[in-house]
């Protein structure tokens, strides 16, 4: 009897243990002390900034520390960054208490409160930071929301009353199931070759970015939708560069990602016969490259 009731005691404690682990937020705390390019401004905060690690994976589980210090360092134009603590935080979402981490930089502690306000697969937060003495009371040196999303790193600073920013970063790395899925892999930069085209078709003319907008269309056909393709099931888009002469008239048209043969010269052929409201800069028709989508769509 006895046996039966530790074992299922032990039952219960596991269940309590995993539960609760399913709800605990792990919350990585990082403090860095920088030294910034050129003299030192007059104290005041400095502006928030997310660094989003996008290239491997590694850096979105491992959260790399000479990673996160180069990237710091490269944002906030600094010359040098260095870690002063770090610490593991944990936070049940179902229960949620404020968190603190207290450590000492040049004799004086500084105790970091995190307080969660909300989560629902991204989370807002509380930030408050506190500079603590034995005689005085606690005077306030940071409050400030901050929004949290799983696998990013999250970076604000502040000054000291010297001008020497200091900054924390935040990375939430758990539970799984209460984090956003990472977003897609940025895609892969065209090849030399590739790129040397590009440069050379863009050559001689004005590029539609920023301020300047690609030109209305005044004359468009659609695409044919080849029968082989929709037998096959073939759809999707094809971007292709499109050149046009100070007329408005398509004059060149290269194709910037392919769909497959046959859809992209179908895509070719109708964007071919396009015309546009020439474009004019400074009182002066001139030769302009834009982007075009052609799309193909199964019924």
């Amino acid at each position: 009897m006895k046996k039966t009731s530790m074992f299922a005691l032990m039952i219960l404690v596991f269940m309590l243990t995993s539960i609760s682990a399913q709800n605990l937020l792990d919350v990585k705390l990082r403090v860095f002390e920088g030294d910034r390019v050129g003299p030192t401004k007059p104290p005041e905060f400095v502006t928030s900034s997310y660094i989003r690690p996008t290239i491997t994976a590694s850096i979105r589980t491992d959260f790399g520390l000479e990673k996160e210090k180069s990237q710091i360092q490269r944002v906030f134009n600094l010359l040098d960054v260095n870690l002063l603590t770090e610490a593991d935080l944990g936070l049940n979402i179902e229960n949620p208490v404020s968190m603190r981490h207290y450590f000492r930089l040049n004799s004086h502690q500084y105790m970091i409160s995190i307080h969660l306000i909300d989560w629902d697969m991204k989370g807002q937060f509380l930030i408050v930071v506190n500079e603590e003495s034995e005689k005085n009371k606690p005077q306030n040196v940071l409050t400030t929301e901050m929004t949290l999303l799983g696998g990013n790193i999250a970076v604000f600073g502040f000054e000291s009353r010297e001008g020497k920013p200091y900054f924390m970063s935040f990375y939430v790395s758990g539970p799984k199931n209460k984090m956003l899925p990472p977003p897609p892999p940025p895609p892969p930069s065209p090849p030399r070759a590739v790129k040397a085209k590009i440069v050379e078709f863009e050559k001689g003319a004005v590029k539609a970015q920023g301020l300047i907008k690609p030109p209305s269309v005044l004359k468009r056909i659609d695409p044919h939708y080849p029968v082989e393709a929709r037998k096959l099931g073939k759809s999707g888009v094809v971007i292709l560069n499109v050149r046009i002469d100070e007329e408005g008239k398509v004059e060149g048209v290269l194709v910037l990602r392919s769909l497959s043969e046959i859809l992209d010269k179908a895509a070719l052929d109708a964007v071919k016969q396009w015309e546009y409201e020439p474009f004019v800069l400074e009182g002066k028709p001139r030769k302009l490259v834009f982007t075009v989508t052609v799309r193909f769509k199964l019924k």
